[in-house]
């Protein structure tokens, strides 16, 4: 069965480009686009869809306005030019994030996500229906504690435990561990998309730092080991929002 879905975003060649990449994927149906979000809350009030490919910065309502609004939402992917608003996505438990201009492979990333995800789903209630003397034994998915990074000739394993703070470098990103410094060619994006996410974030154009290895927090800084790593004005309000989610501060 495909994910029925609409795209929302008032920028026309944005909009597009979506219904495009849309278009290429058989498992996907696109019913409808709007151009604001006053509009799809009206649509979402009659009518049930899967997924929403929901543009954030629009004139009137944006898209994190349209999300705190609904009632009944669908699963979300972000599409944005703007990645400071990563973690507010995050904190209304969206699927995926997409920065503008969106390569067609990064799309495809997301939508297979949820694919596997809505199969997934549909397989465990049917193991629950089956099953009615005793409950389903369901395998948890697994989460690796460690990644893998293209330096130089080689796919290096990176602990995540071991990871300090990671440092944007012109076209190469700088991963900070105990022991060593490991040079990658990797977007920020990319290496957001690896990284837990409840212990990694992004507080400015050129750092991710690890929650758990921050020593201190001083007058728009945070200190890790030696390390003084300033936070992006941009970056700095959802940084102390997520803080709080966490009743760390």
């Amino acid at each position: 069965m495909k994910i029925k879905c609409i795209a929302i975003d008032d920028e026309p060649l944005a909009l597009e480009k979506i219904k495009n990449y849309i278009s290429k994927v058989s498992f996907l149906e696109l019913v409808k686009t709007f151009s604001n979000g006053i509009e799809t809350i009206d649509y979402l009030r009659e009518n049930k869809v899967d997924l929403m490919f929901l543009d954030i910065q629009m004139e009137e309502l944006t898209g994190i306005q349209l999300l705190e609004v609904l009632t009944n939402k669908p699963k979300v992917i972000f599409t944005t030019a703007y990645d400071s608003f990563a973690l507010k996505g995050y904190d209304l438990d969206v699927a995926d994030y997409l920065l503008k201009p969106i390569s067609f492979d990064r799309f495809l990333q997301a939508v297979n996500k949820i694919y596997i995800s809505r199969n997934s789903e549909q397989k465990e209630t049917k193991v629950i229906k089956k099953e009615t003397t005793t409950a389903p034994t369901l395998q948890p998915e697994v989460q690796e504690n460690f990644m893998f990074v293209k330096t130089e000739y080689r796919m290096q394993k990176v602990m995540f435990e071991e990871v300090l703070y990671i440092e944007g470098m012109k076209d190469y990103l700088r991963i900070i561990t105990k022991n060593e410094k490991i040079m990658t060619l990797q977007n920020f994006q990319g290496m957001l998309d690896m990284l837990p996410q409840d212990n990694y974030i992004r507080i400015h154009k050129s750092y991710i730092i690890a929650i758990n290895k921050i020593d201190h927090i001083d007058r728009g800084h945070v200190i890790i080991g030696k390390e003084r790593i300033p936070i992006g004005e941009s970056y700095k309000q959802l940084f102390f929002e997520y803080l709080k989610k966490r009743k760390l501060i």
